[in-house]
């Protein structure tokens, strides 16, 4: 398999687990070795320091295998710099590794992920360097459960709003990714690869291709479909790699959430989610149908169109899920066997609302406005007080009520 069944969300796995991981990875590069050049392809070992003492290779999350011996394996890794801080590491082996077409996918690579990992829902891109006859991408390690693992631990599906929201957030990063020069391809959204934040309403994308964010579709034509996941696009063997195969993933994955089973049927026809789920509206199993059609021409060609039908779903069925874009967790790190951990504050984007509740709430406020208008006029519009001397005023009535007192004692004595 191209992608090795392999520990997620930075926990650690088995001993057991981790050996058998290991061993998945050494036989793979052992037998891609004979056909990549350039590279040392001898198998890193949990340990490696890189970039001159700088980065501790500490445990293998997974693999993932492309044509012409190119793969790309991802790491658990301290880096001493930022106090052993815990650090995600892409390793990437490419044959003839310093020719211009592999620097070429370098450096777009690098210039793509560095700008997209701006956005709070992408971690940062930290470093790039080469060592040891093939290349290296440190990203920041984000704590959060995957999807996947957050099913395991609870048994059961995860609720429509819930995934509804989720595909919101994920279609504001495809939206990013599309626009990107030349537009960048995600290329293995699934389940474990979307990270929920602790607040539970808060969705991470993780775990970048190097090889699809440098737009390298020459790797990837052809290839075996064993060597992808069930939530990979149809046409993605073919090397037709675009937003659509993005999509197709994306709604592949909110599949799974809802039905906790795998995009897959007899002779490629996917099972109706509301069979498998009968809690799942109509509305949404129409969205899961559409975007999981086999011919990518028809299903959903842009972020923007999943993005309305999701939006429009969810004002008619009026329920608000928290979360649209609320603040990011301050990640501390999953800490084991002696890796401490490391913080990046996410500047949190200001909450969204939907459009029919936003309209709805100004409309409401024009009204208020009007009323108050009808009513009382507003201070600006008050004349202006006018300026007394209050203490004459007061010694002049003061004055005239004792006048007015000795003539009231004079006309009752009789002196008149």
């Amino acid at each position: 398999m191209g992608t090795d069944p392999l520990p997620h969300d930075n926990q650690r796995a088995q001993p057991g687990q981790q050996a058998s991981s290991y061993q998945q990875y050494n036989a793979a590069s052992t037998q891609g070795g004979s056909r990549t050049s350039g590279a040392d392809t001898q198998a890193l070992l949990p340990g490696t320091i890189l970039r001159g003492g700088r980065y501790r290779l500490y445990e293998l999350q997974e693999r993932q295998d492309w044509l012409s011996g190119v793969y790309e394996a991802t790491w658990i890794a301290q880096d001493a710099q930022r106090g052993a801080s815990q650090v995600m590491i892409c390793e990437l082996v490419t044959p003839e590794s310093n020719s211009v077409v592999v620097q070429s996918i370098l450096r777009t690579a690098t210039m793509a992920l560095t700008s997209v990992g701006r956005h709070p829902h992408i971690p940062t891109l930290w470093d790039a360097f080469s060592d040891r006859g093939r290349n290296f991408f440190v990203f920041e390690s984000v704590q959060g459960e995957s999807l996947l693992n957050r099913m395991r631990r609870t048994g059961r599906a995860m609720a429509e709003q819930e995934v509804i929201e989720c595909c919101l957030q994920m279609t504001e990063v495809l939206e990013l990714l599309a626009q990107q020069s030349p537009p960048m391809v995600h290329g293995l959204i699934r389940p474990e690869h979307i990270l929920v934040g602790r607040s539970g309403s808060q969705y991470i994308l993780t775990n970048f291709s190097i090889v699809l964010a440098g737009s390298a579709a020459q790797f990837v034509a052809g290839i075996d479909r064993t060597r992808l996941s069930a939530y990979t696009a149809p046409e993605f063997v073919r090397g037709v790699i675009d937003v659509r195969s993005d999509l197709y993933s994306l709604m592949a994955t909110a599949y799974y959430a809802v039905t906790g089973s795998l995009p897959t049927g007899v002779s490629g026809s996917i099972p109706q989610a509301q069979r498998l789920n009968p809690k799942i509206s109509p509305q949404f199993d129409n969205i899961l149908g559409k975007g999981l059609r086999p011919i990518a021409s028809q299903r959903y060609q842009r972020s923007s169109e999943l993005r309305q039908d999701l939006l429009a779903m969810r004002s008619v069925s009026g329920t608000l899920v928290p979360g649209s874009g609320q603040h990011l967790e301050q990640p501390a790190i999953h800490v084991s066997h002696g890796v401490q951990s490391g913080q990046k504050i996410d500047h949190a984007p200001a909450q969204q609302v939907p459009d029919s509740v936003a309209q709805a709430l100004k409309s409401l406020a024009s009204v208020d406005d009007e009323e108050d208008q009808s009513l009382l006029p507003r201070p600006e519009q008050l004349p202006p007080f006018e300026e007394h001397n209050d203490i004459l005023q007061a010694a002049f009535w003061l004055g005239a009520i004792l006048v007015c007192l000795v003539l009231v004692i004079v006309f009752s004595r009789g002196f008149f």
